[in-house]
């Protein structure tokens, strides 16, 4: 039996109310060996995860996804591209050196200098960054008007006085001590805009890019369209030299390029079936030649695309797919090595200069070095490039619960230093749902498909093993008042059960069987009190589900209605903070995804449709006293309303600087809604990362928090209303404080 971690100093830190509980890390099968890898964890110095912290923040969870990974030219360094800047470690230590181009939003490339001594950053936000890789000071910022839609790539010609920056249709040669712009290759004539066709490469310096590469001496690039179609062109001269084609396939060709732009790798994917998933034929080609010969081909049911990634020298190429990584001899086209390690997908991989070593980074939290000639893992860096999925809070926002992607184990948190506390232990499989009670005295996870839930006591550590339905648990709640738990899902017999548990001693209080044609499976809310127990079930089949727990009755209420405006599938669902009230919008083909339903929860009746929105909803909170709906357009509308419950009046909530922004249109959509517990502000998390505070009486914007790179997807204001958390795409949480705003 695998052991729970327990200490005096949690038990304290849960009395003065700051612990937060995050689910996540890697799991480990063997008790022993876990537990050191745990003790290896726990004892990691967690400091540098608070460097740079944006105005505002107190604290920080999390070190942020990983995109890419770069080895120095000299192999004394690892640069870690994540999405909150660029990691420097030392290779050997694995101590990081300095955090680079903190929240300069996406990082779409990264260049080392031939001599070590500076680091190109290109981001999404249009500018390149030149960085003292020494003392991690900001040396110079390149840009123009014509990066507004991103720098893609950056990379440092072998003299290391130029940079080339590559946008979209342009690339720009920069004298890199002046800082001065020397030559700008424009759009060749006649530019086709058609996706298919590339016209001028918007190419990729990065080894193992998707689409274009460019050769180590900085003259010859080579960029593919999304058919397959590759093309090679010379820099200087700007003209096509060679076109073409690896494959015919409709759906986007991975491609990567050796060094020398001598040999090409592609995946093309091929279908087998209605339902029945695909497989990917790896195929080497030689440039010159046109040659194709094929190396391997995935096994059936692979849904995922693989990553190509060829060694330096050309010789070795990695092949990485979900968590698997293989290596193979480019000459032979032979599998030479299988790595096998990680717990979960990864991310990225880099070789080394010298072709011997390669680096791969996974949501399982770890970066780990390998061995290529033997196999072996030579190194473990826990701590990087986790991610998490769902997210859980107690009453009094004291506790928050995070459940990482496909992980076992859920870490405690101190929310106010953002320290590492302990970290719960059970589940051999993925964790699939976890979830806090309102006090935060107990948590509760389950495992993807299995049927046992996990009920563990914060305070005491004590854990009791919960039997779900008898096939599997497809969701669990705690009720509000956190004495009740609930778990749904399949029985043996294909019939939907939900079942009731008493918290304390874990004895079923309730169980409801549905009948076999009656479904409450995939949910995208749940409301859950002493006397009601109500759901959304949100695709094909919508329904509104309500089990009476006074009387023991249930209704289920069709929620494909047209004559409303009602549809297949529902986008977004929400249940007023007491219950009385839900409300819908719809997705999927239906022309009604501009407007919101609202029904009454106890009898499943209509009450009104709030129309005003001109585009798709995005967005719904409800304000603590259920009388105030906001919901958040999507980008082409570019506005937040707040809608009068009883009247279905709204109030529209804008900012100028959205309508300004044609390109990076995702500023103005509001993935994420939140009111304070005073009704009196609204937090608005957006799609890249920002996050906007309002005045729900005025309407009036009163801060933007800057922090995030990516979609905010949960906010929670403390009751107090002095604290803000939030959660985001890009593998952070940050504790704001905004009374020292």
């Amino acid at each position: 039996m695998l052991k729970f971690l327990y200490s005096n100093r949690l038990i304290i830190s849960v009395i003065t109310g700051a612990i937060l509980i995050v689910v996540g890390g890697t799991y480990y099968l063997n008790h022993h060996s876990y537990e050191r890898k745990l003790e290896k964890e726990r004892n990691i110095r967690l400091d540098y995860k608070q460097w740079h912290l944006p105005e505002g923040v107190k604290a920080r969870i999390g070190s942020g996804t990983i995109s890419k990974i770069q080895y120095s030219p000299d192999g004394n360094l690892l640069a870690v591209v994540s999405s909150i800047g660029v990691w420097i470690l030392n290779e050997q230590t694995a101590e990081p050196r300095h955090l680079i181009a903190a929240h300069s939003g996406v990082i779409n490339s990264i260049s080392f200098s031939p001599d070590v001594n500076t680091l190109a950053v290109g981001t999404e936000n249009g500018t390149v960054q030149i960085w003292d890789i020494t003392t991690g000071e900001l040396l110079k910022t390149f840009t123009t008007q014509e990066y507004i839609s991103g720098v893609e790539n950056v990379f440092f010609l072998p003299d290391g006085r130029t940079l080339i920056v590559m946008s979209s249709y342009k690339v720009d040669l920069w004298d890199v001590a002046k800082g001065q712009l020397k030559k700008t290759l424009s759009a060749i004539e006649n530019r086709i805009t058609d996706y298919n066709v590339n016209n001028i490469p918007s190419m990729s310096t990065g080894v193992g890019s998707y689409k274009h590469s460019i050769r180590s001496d900085g003259i010859i690039a080579a960029s593919s369209s999304y058919d397959g179609t590759c093309h090679l062109w010379n820099i200087a001269k700007r003209k096509k030299i060679r076109t073409f084609k690896v494959g015919s396939s409709r759906f986007s060709i991975p491609i990567s390029f050796s060094s020398d732009l001598g040999t090409l790798a592609s995946a093309n994917r091929s279908i087998k079936g209605p339902m029945q998933g695909s497989v990917w034929e790896i195929n080497l080609w030689d440039v010159n030649s046109q040659t194709q010969q094929k190396i391997h081909e995935t096994d059936d049911l692979i849904f995922e695309i693989p990553f190509l990634v060829f060694s330096p020298d050309g010789n070795l190429l990695a092949c990485f797919i979900d968590n698997a990584i293989q290596i193979w001899d480019v000459n032979t086209g032979r599998k030479k090595k299988r790595l096998k390690g990680h717990k979960n997908v990864v991310s990225t991989v880099a070789f080394s200069s010298d072709n011997r070593t390669l680096v791969s980074a996974s949501y399982d939290n770890t970066i780990r070095v390998w061995d290529v000639d033997t196999g072996k893992e030579k190194k473990e860096l826990i701590g990087y490039g986790g991610a998490f999925r769902e997210v859980s809070l107690s009453a009094d926002t004291q506790l928050l619960s995070l459940s990482g992607i496909g992980t076992g184990v859920t870490h405690l948190w101190n929310t106010n230093t953002g320290q590492h506390e302990n970290t719960f232990i059970k589940h051999k499989k993925p964790v699939w749902g976890g979830v806090l009670s309102s006090d935060g005295s107990k948590f509760a996870n389950h495992s993807l498909l299995k049927k046992t839930i996990h009920l563990w006591d914060v305070n005491t550590g004590k854990l009791i093993k919960l039997n779900g339905p008898r096939n599997h648990v497809s969701g669990i709640k705690f009720s509000r008042d956190g004495k009740m738990l609930a778990s749904w899902g399949l029985s043996r017999n294909r019939k939907y059960n939900i079942l009731h548990y008493d918290v304390e001693t874990g004895d079923i209080q309730r169980t409801l069987q549905l009948k076999a044609q009656e479904k409450f499976s995939g949910t995208e809310d749940i409301f859950f009190d002493k006397e009601m127990f109500a759901g959304i079930g949100k695709f094909f089949d919508p329904n509104l589900f309500v089990w009476n727990l006074v009387t023991g009755d249930y209704d289920i209420t069709d929620l494909e209605d047209s004559e409303i405006g009602g549809g297949t599938e529902i986008s977004v669902g929400r249940f007023s903070s007491d219950g009385r009230i839900l409300a819908i919008v719809y997705g999927g083909l239906t022309k009604y995804g501009n407007h919101i339903i609202l029904r009454d929860v106890k009898t499943g009746e209509y009450i009104r449709t709030l129309i005003g929105h001109t585009h798709d909803i995005e967005s719904l909170a409800f304000s603590p006293d259920s009388q105030i709906l906001a919901s958040g357009g999507e980008f082409r509308e570019k506005t937040i309303r707040l809608w009068n419950i009883d009247t279905g009046s709204s109030k529209v909530l804008t900012d100028p600087s959205w309508k300004l922004s044609p390109v990076k249109f995702d500023a103005a959509v509001a993935s994420s809604l939140a009111f304070s517990s005073d009704g009196q502000m609204l937090a608005s998390g957006m799609k890249l990362g920002d996050i906007y505070l309002w005045d729900t009486a005025t309407g009036e914007k009163k801060r933007i928090l800057r922090g995030h790179s990516k979609r905010i997807s949960h906010l929670f204001f403390s009751p107090d209303g002095k604290t803000l958390i939030s959660k985001s795409d890009d593998g952070t949480v940050l504790i704001w404080e905004l009374a020292q705003l």
